[in-house]
């Protein structure tokens, strides 16, 4: 079999989205799913999240803030269980409970309301991507 002479393109990171169904919510996402830089798995229960941090290499845990508190440290624990070292972003309402359970793990809290082109580009912060994006532009006009 012949091989291309082309570099691989890496494989896009999985963002896991744990979020309810609502306009606001998909509205603060919009920006995340037309990237084509990232696969994006949304799910609305923690029983989802539990399957794809076990079935699927999930770069990053995103939980929206209509997530009660206590499905937040669920998800950090699942996370911690099965894939350890993955970040998570949890967007939370200004003033919204914190717990201390939360406090020393692998988690970044974003107050909201939140614009969601910051939110797009605090996933990039989180994944590193800012480099690797303008290099896999410039990629893609060489292969032009």
């Amino acid at each position: 079999a012949a091989t291309s002479s082309r570099p691989k393109m890496p494989p896009a990171p999985m963002l896991l989205v744990l979020a309810q169904p609502s306009r606001e919510t998909d509205d603060l996402l919009a920006p995340l799913v037309k990237r084509v830089d990232l696969c994006l798995l949304r799910v609305t229960s923690l029983n989802a999240a539990e399957i794809a941090l076990r079935d699927v290499a999930v770069s990053l845990v995103l939980v929206c803030p209509e997530t009660e508190t206590a499905i937040v440290t669920a998800i950090l624990d699942k996370t911690d269980d099965l894939r350890r070292g993955t970040p998570l972003l949890v967007l939370r309402p200004r003033g919204g409970e914190q717990p201390s359970a939360w406090k020393g793990r692998t988690v970044g809290i974003l107050h909201c309301p939140i614009l969601s082109d910051v939110l797009s580009r605090t996933v990039d912060v989180v994944l590193g991507l800012g480099a690797q994006r303008s290099a896999l532009s410039k990629l893609r006009q060489l292969r032009r």
